[in-house]
């Protein structure tokens, strides 16, 4: 991972359609929030691979 990303744990995230894409509203643990603006393709593609981690030999390897 680039050294110019900031890992922050998750508190809470919400999602919601508006218009033509989803948003994610996202707070971590130090109180940092923000929102993610996506497609049902993008979300789709994460929503894969999240399921493979879940599922997988890769649990806990991150």
């Amino acid at each position: 991972m680039a050294k110019d990303v900031t890992t922050y744990t998750l508190r809470q995230a919400l999602a919601a359609k508006v218009e033509d894409h989803i948003e994610i509203a996202v707070e971590a643990e130090d109180g940092t929030k923000f929102k993610i603006r996506a497609t049902s393709e993008q979300l789709d593609a994460l929503t894969g691979d999240l399921e493979s981690i879940l599922d997988g030999d890769e649990v806990g390897e991150a």
